[in-house]
Order: C-alpha cells, then structure tokens, then sequence
C-alpha cells in the first residue's frame, strides 16, 4: 500500500492497518450523519484512493460502515453502535456534567459545550441550549474535529501537559489548512490561552459566533473543556471576563465532582 501527503510517517509501524482504520473511522464520525466521500477520505487520511477503497469496502462487509448508494459515500455501520454499547466508560464525565452544563446555560443564556480530548481530536460530548433568542450552534454532540481549532478543541490541548499538547500540534499540522490554520498559529494561540487561563475563539466555524472556553482534567481524568459560545455581540470583552469567571468557578466544582466519583484503582479484572 502506497501513502501520500504528510500523515505518512504516522502510520509506518507494525500495527499500521489498525491505524490506518482507527484513521477512516476518526473521519466518518467527524462527518456525522452527512458522511464521506473516497476522496475526502483519502486526503484526508494521507492513503491513495486505491488503499482507501479496499479499507472502506471490508468496513461495509463487517458493517461497521455503511455505503449510501445515491451519495457514494460512507457512514457508520450498525457495528459500530453495537460496539459503542459495550464501551461505557468507567467515569462517565457526561452525567457528572450534566447539572453544570445545565447551570451556565441558566446563567449566560447561551450555549454551553462539554469537549474532550480522544486521541488527536477533540469531541463535543454534550451540549446545552441557553433561553436568548439566537442560538449558536456550531457543533453537534459527537461533532469531531482536530485538538486546537476553536475555544474548547483549543482549551483541552491547554488541559494537557505542556510536551504533549505541543506534541499534539504538530501531529495535527497537516489537518489545520482545512481550517485556514497553521501549526505555528495554534501554537501561539495555545501559549497564549495557558497564560491567561481561558481561550477565546473568533468566529473559526460560524464568522458571527465567538467562544470562551476553561480547559480542565489531563491528568488522572480525561483532558476536557467547558465552553460558551454565543454570537459575536454578547461576548465582547468585557463579558468574556466575567463568563470566564464563571466558567473557572464551576470548573472547580467539576473537580470536587470527579474526586469524589473517581474510580477505583484497576484491579486486573473488570
């Protein structure tokens, strides 16, 4: 099988085809409902059309994809929901922030989003709705996309240790040009948000919407973030200090949250 693009050398390994899979399905989930094409799927993955082709066509026969046959592109497969069953995670961060989601909207009346990281990607795991009027909704929960593009994909790097979300850049740096970004842009952005504690984002999705995001976890609890997103009229500076604020305070309360549903130490049997 012949690569092309920059992803190459990510995949030169003894477990290659595992990746290069984990690396199709990533891309058809960041697609959602709307799924993706062969071609899509190959520049993205850095795969040439003729290895892309093959991997897509054994997915569909295990049906963990399925094909569209009108659109000629991909989605995921009755598998893989299957499969998803079966994964709950030991600390289900979703539930525990559930009450503090639902607490910013109250408060800011905008919309509030829970990201987290999984692997190079950043994962909206839940969202909720605030009363104004106009709603921001750039995301959908399970929305995908690459760790440092927007406040809270931006504010879950900040949640890591500084080697590792530098690390995470620049393995994302062939991804950013489809966001009219640079490596060396997020990472500027990245030391900026460490510095001042949050993240601010300016209309990289939406031109009318803006974000402010706290990063929180990276340690012994997954990298995560909470998010505001609003559009650009409501979050002016001055306000994105004082929903900031907010946002730190109830990160804090995620933090009692999570000390006191830890789970247990590993025990070598599930």
């Amino acid at each position: 099988m012949e690569f092309k693009g920059a992803e190459a050398p990510r995949y030169r390994d003894g477990a290659q085809s595992i990746h290069r899979t984990a690396a199709l399905l990533r891309e058809i989930a960041a697609a959602r409902g709307g799924g993706a094409s062969l071609s899509k799927l190959s520049a993205a993955t850095g795969l040439v059309p003729s290895t892309v082709h093959r991997m897509l066509q054994a997915l569909v026969d295990e049906e963990l994809l399925a094909k569209d046959p009108a659109t000629r592109t991909y989605r995921a497969g009755p598998l893989l929901y299957e499969l998803g069953l079966a994964a709950a995670p030991r600390l289900d961060l979703r539930k525990i922030c559930a009450p503090v989601l639902q607490r910013i909207a109250e408060a800011t009346g905008d919309s509030v989003y829970l990201t987290v990281r999984s692997g190079d990607d950043a994962l909206t795991l839940d969202r909720r709705e605030g009363s104004f009027p106009i709603k921001a909704l750039p995301q959908e929960i399970g929305n995908r996309r690459p760790l440092g593009v927007g406040a809270g994909a931006l504010a879950v790097l900040a949640a890591l240790p500084a080697p590792e979300g530098e690390a995470l850049v620049i393995a994302n740096a062939a991804r950013y040009g489809r966001y009219r970004l640079t490596a060396e842009r997020v990472g500027t952005e990245l030391a900026a948000a460490r510095e001042r504690g949050h993240t601010v984002s300016t209309g990289r999705f939406v031109a009318r919407y803006r974000g402010v995001a706290v990063p929180f976890g990276g340690l012994e609890t997954p990298a995560a973030s909470l998010c505001v997103i609003a559009i650009s009229e409501r979050l002016k500076p001055e306000r994105i200090e004082r929903v900031a604020e907010l946002l730190h305070r109830e990160v804090a309360a995620i933090g009692t949250l999570l000390a006191d549903q830890a789970p247990p130490e590993p025990t070598g049997h599930w």
